[in-house]
């Protein structure tokens, strides 16, 4: 049976768009539908979610890739960057996060429903649905794969002392789901860690 649930986010995040680069705080609301009766799957794909906001985009810059060589440029100056297809307007992060937070949930949980509003934004909230079309967001890109990446940035073209993201960093994570885990010899039943990923007051 299919659970439907509400969750709210809010966090902080640079945006460079006209050639400045401002400082923006995020409110999502999203509506949610579990598609699995396992509780240990539905906690491990809420832990994801938090851990991709809150986490992997804490102070990221939201940047247009199309801006050459700006983004390039951040990353190699150890900036957390997130490309994005178009300006970093407020409906263009949403939808990025509709398709990227139902990646990372692999169907275990579905977001039908996103609401964004920021405050540079003017407190406008702009809503997007599963009934709505993806438009730029339907090319295959970083946002439909259900890894922790969220640029398209070249890794192999940064300075060796830049972080590279490793493509299963769930696993450092803790957050693989339960049956993809391996299992010690001396275990015969799957242990599953529930992570409580927040807001990072010290980062």
């Amino acid at each position: 049976m299919s659970i439907k649930l509400q969750y709210d986010l809010e966090f902080q995040a640079g945006i460079y768009l006209d050639d400045r680069l401002q400082l923006n705080s995020y409110m999502i609301n999203l509506q949610l539908c579990t598609n699995t009766t396992n509780t240990a799957q539905i906690n491990i794909a809420i832990a994801r979610l938090k851990c991709f906001v809150y986490v992997e985009l804490a102070d990221t810059v939201f940047i247009n890739r199309g801006v050459d060589g700006h983004g390039e440029m951040l990353s190699a100056l150890g900036v957390n960057v997130t490309t994005l297809p178009e300006d970093p307007i407020d409906q263009i992060v949403g939808i990025m996060l509709y398709c990227k937070l139902n990646a990372i949930m692999e169907g275990r949980v579905t977001v039908t429903s996103l609401h964004i509003s920021s405050k540079l934004g003017d407190g406008v909230w702009y809503q997007y649905d599963e009934e709505d079309k993806l438009g730029v967001f339907s090319a295959d890109n970083w946002w439909h794969l259900s890894s922790v990446q969220h640029n398209s940035i070249d890794q192999d073209m940064l300075p060796d002392n830049v972080v590279h993201v490793e493509p299963n960093a769930w696993i450092e994570y803790g957050l693989m789901w339960p049956e993809a885990e391996p299992v010690p010899a001396n275990q015969t039943a799957n242990t599953v860690v529930f992570a409580n990923f927040s807001k990072n007051e010290d980062r």
